[in-house]
């Protein structure tokens, strides 16, 4: 029996190893590979032209407490990446899977790099690489560049002749003001207004295409439609490189040997729009054996001056085609339709009739009474497409290629017939920036809200971010754009798209630091106001605490530390007295310095921040010491001990001095009330404040105690108030808090009062970034449950990827269910009613919280503490569900 049982061990423990081993090798076996990979925030990019390119990654892992320990990244010019021959980072033990800069070779221009990655988790064990990644590097010197910039008409022709079909071929392409590239008779990619919008004195955008496909052996043609976009007039640059079997190379330039000529675009106008005479058309122009001797040869121009730079962002797309809703016909010969919705883009018109039929197309935001188009808020932007037909017996279809419009409604006339539903399509038009949240609770009219933000959002993001897409202006306002910043990245992936309007902020600095109102510069002043101009560490700050990449701090903190030392040169005694615009658009006005004072002090505390992060210390200092002087002098200057406000004690007076904590612990809360009262008793719970005051008031009340308090202004449906919107009919948010249509500043689709959007997705659905560990490393869960609210449910892709809570509630009990991803973790508020006592909390059924003390063993769960208002919960990584309940029960 011994020797049994001593051979039974044996049996065992070599078995048990054997399953151990076999366990081990399935675990391994198990670990999802990394997913989402991103070479300069992008996918798979094409034009990289960044010496030292950084790459991203997320870790899928969805247990709890999953992390990565390390990484290893290989990149190499073969595509089944065996081996890392231009970088083989090694194993890094780092957490790092955002941002990781590229340390290898130095990279070549116009080369297709290949690169994966895998990861060791908190346990050791190794992943599998991730699918194969590429980049492509564009033109990274100026000498790389051969092509001339050419002009002499809006349609632009070359004929070559190829010995082979091509192994590869790219296009590197700048047409200003927009362009469409096209080969042998079809279109290239699926850019439209291409370039971005940039000062192109100083800098021009250019995009790189793949058209190995579209090249063939023999004759080939290339042709450039050219529209004049912002820069009032028409130039191309265009370079082509062909590899041909054997390892030949041929280039394709733009140069003297061009031909152009006057096309059918008549005229086009990002304003007025575009007008096409089908008569005109030269079929066959775009293919190889076109007659062009009628043509001129293109004339070599100097080009805009610019910089050439890599459109190193998403284009501008036809995101959707939609159908419109109504048609009605308010005139003779006069049809309007209906789209249903406050958009951006053109029509796609079809039409059959004879030669020489004009057919027109407006567009318009609002109607009249009866029915017919009201373009007053247009100003002097025509806004009008204008179409004559070919006379083609199988009809015709037509779409605008260098304008775009903002509207709702469309007025067809000398359309030749009777028009129905069918007649036109609306194309959809933005840059296409990736979907990235969702948020939605039990009232409807909040749904309703984020439904109009969302959609004035996206359809001002045209390359740079616009305060509107109708009348004569879609200009770049900073005011606009860091108000609407966050919004914007709760609902969108806008890491490349800020990194490059950022770009756009450094091109237009001066010398002595100052920017403009508007970027590029067309419209504002120069220098800006100082809540216009704030928006350069605003966005910084902003990218850096929802996007956790240094590297947008180390780029732009010269130029931020420039503007905070503009705005020192213009103050006196710690106050800025300068300002154009103030708390724009108010029910009550605020002085204006008092909100230029703000921001000079937030600037300059923003400095102190990046100095500190940067570990430039003796800066970190200097501007914390200036910081502390401007606090001191704007309650000096502003407070009324009396009345125990600030300036003339309106809303946002108080919330200037509250919100970055200008005012003194010690009067605070004396303020605070103030506030409030006013709220409630003096304007019957409705703000007073313009955009600038309405982006922090009801971050400051949700803060303060008073998420209440805040839900009760978002969710108010009368004058003034986003609800009001709705319930007025509106689609997107308007510029006014008024209801305005006539002929004066009145746009209906304005994105700088959509801030609110931000707030639900922050404190309804409860998804906070720490700012000491940005990026959501650390995610702060802190739920508004206000009475009213029966649930509210938000998600975010962060960089590490989703992460979420929804929660619901009963008189006595409240569920949460919050979702952390690999990498991160959270700190979780559990909000108690007042009348609750001796709460617990469970997740998923297991105790967290009891008899106030916190229940250790719960997998993932780290920590818990009780205070006045909530359990607090330290969570890592993975998918919870708590239950807190009332001990009452």
């Amino acid at each position: 029996m011994r020797e049994q049982s001593t051979g039974w061990k044996r049996f065992t423990h070599g078995t048990g190893c054997l399953i151990m081993l076999a366990a081990s090798a399935c675990w391994a076996a198990e670990l999802p590979a990394p997913a989402a990979l991103r070479v300069e925030d992008l996918e798979n990019p094409l034009g990289v032209d960044v010496a030292q390119p950084r790459f991203s990654w997320v870790i899928p892992l969805q247990g709890r407490d999953q992390r990565q320990a390390a990484y290893q990244i290989l990149v190499s010019r073969s595509p089944d990446v065996t081996q890392g021959d231009v970088w083989d980072s090694g194993r890094v033990n780092s957490d790092q899977s955002v941002g990781v800069r590229y340390s290898g070779k130095p990279l070549e221009s116009g080369t297709r790099y290949y690169w994966k990655v895998r990861y060791w988790d908190r346990e050791g064990r190794a992943s599998p690489y991730s699918k194969i990644a590429y980049f492509e590097t564009g033109l990274m010197n100026p000498s790389d560049w051969t092509a001339k910039w050419i002009a002499g008409g809006n349609q632009l022709r070359k004929e070559f002749r190829l010995e082979a079909a091509p192994v590869r071929a790219r296009a590197y392409v700048a047409g200003l003001g927009y362009y469409e590239l096209r080969i042998n008779g079809r279109k290239v990619g699926d850019h439209v207004l291409d370039p971005g919008w940039t000062t192109f004195e100083k800098r021009v955008l250019y995009s790189t295409y793949d058209v190995t496909d579209y090249l063939r052996a023999g004759d080939n043609a290339v042709g450039l439609m050219l529209g004049q976009g912002w820069y009032g007039k028409r130039e191309a640059l265009l370079q082509i490189q062909i590899e041909l079997p054997g390892g030949r190379t041929v280039r394709i330039v733009s140069d003297e040997s061009w031909k152009a000529t006057q096309g059918p675009i008549l005229s086009d106008s990002v304003w007025d729009g575009e007008v096409y005479d089908a008569r005109k058309e030269t079929p066959g122009w775009d293919r190889p054996g076109y007659d062009d001797r009628s043509w001129q040869p293109a004339q070599v121009v100097r080009g805009p001056g610019g910089r050439l730079s890599a459109q190193l962002m998403p284009p501008i797309k036809v995101i959707d085609t939609l159908v419109p809703r109504k048609l009605s016909n308010p005139r003779p010969g006069v049809w309007v339709f209906d789209v249903g919705q406050n958009l951006t883009g053109w029509v796609q018109l079809r039409v059959k009739g004879p030669a020489g039929t004009v057919v027109r197309i407006r567009h318009a935001e609002l109607v009249y009474e009866d029915g017919t188009l009201n373009v007053e808020n247009l100003r002097q932007a025509r806004a009008s497409d204008t179409y004559i037909l070919r006379g083609d017996p199988d009809g015709e279809v037509y779409e605008p290629r260098f304008t775009y419009h903002g509207f709702r409604y469309v007025e067809l006339s000398g359309y030749p017939g009777t028009p129905s539903l069918d007649t036109i399509r609306i194309r959809l038009v933005h840059t296409a920036v990736r979907p990235t949240g969702g948020f939605a609770c039990s009232n409807q009219l909040l749904n309703d809200i984020h439904r109009i933000v969302v959609w004035g959002t996206r359809t001002n993001l045209h390359s740079i971010p616009t305060d509107c897409p109708q009348r004569n202006e879609r200009m770049g306002w900073l005011g606009d754009a860091h108000l609407a910043a966050e919004t914007a990245i709760a609902n969108f992936d806008m890491a490349a798209f800020y990194r490059n309007f950022l770009r756009n902020i450094r091109d237009v600095q001066s010398e002595d630091g100052a920017v403009t109102d508007t970027v590029p510069h067309r419209y504002g002043r120069r220098p800006a106001d100082p809540a216009w101009g704030s928006a350069y560490p605003l966005l910084v700050w902003y990218h850096w605490l929802h996007y956790g990449d240094r590297s947008i701090i180390e780029e732009h903190y010269d130029g931020v530390r420039a503007w905070a030392e503009f705005l020192h040169s213009k103050a006196q005694d710690g106050i800025l007295e300068y300002s154009y615009y103030g708390d724009w658009v108010p029910i009550e006005p605020t002085p204006g310095n008092l909100v230029s004072t703000f921001y000079y002090y937030w600037s300059t505390d923003l400095v102190a921040r990046f100095a500190e992060l940067l570990g430039r210390t003796t800066d970190a200092q200097h501007y914390r010491k200036r910081a502390e002087f401007i606090r001191e002098a704007f309650h000096k200057r502003f407070w009324d001990p009396v009345r125990g406000v600030y300036g003339p004690g309106n809303q946002a007076s108080l919330v200037f001095a509250l919100y970055l904590g200008l005012a003194p612990k010690e009067v605070q809360g004396r303020v605070f009330g103030r506030l409030t009262q006013n709220i409630v008793y003096e304007n019957n719970t409705h703000l007073t404040t313009g955009i600038l005051a309405t982006k922090y008031l009801l971050p400051l009340l949700t803060e303060r105690g008073r998420g209440d308090l805040a839900y009760e202004l978002a969710a108010q449906d009368t004058y003034p108030s986003w609800g009001y919107m709705v319930r007025r009919g509106a689609t997107t948010v308007w510029e006014l808090w008024q209801e305005k249509t006539g002929p004066s500043m009145n746009s209906h689709n304005h994105p700088m009062f959509g801030s609110v959007d931000a707030w639900f997705y922050q404190a309804l659905a409860g998804l906070r970034p720490d700012p000491n560990q940005p990026g959501y490393r650390h995610i702060i869960v802190e739920p508004q449950i206000v009475r009213d609210l029966q649930w509210a449910s938000g998600s975010i892709e962060t960089p590490y990827g989703p992460a979420s809570c929804s929660w619901r509630q009963s008189p006595r009990e409240i569920t949460l269910e919050v979702v952390v991803p690999a990498n991160c973790r959270a700190t979780v508020h559990l909000p108690k009613f007042p009348y609750m006592r001796d709460v617990t909390v469970h997740e998923s059924g297991r105790p967290v919280w009891e008899a106030g003390t916190y229940r250790p063993g719960v997998p993932g769960v780290q920590a818990a503490k009780e205070d006045q208002r909530a359990v607090i919960v330290e969570i890592s990584s993975g998918k919870y569900e708590f239950v807190l309940r009332d001990g009452a029960m």
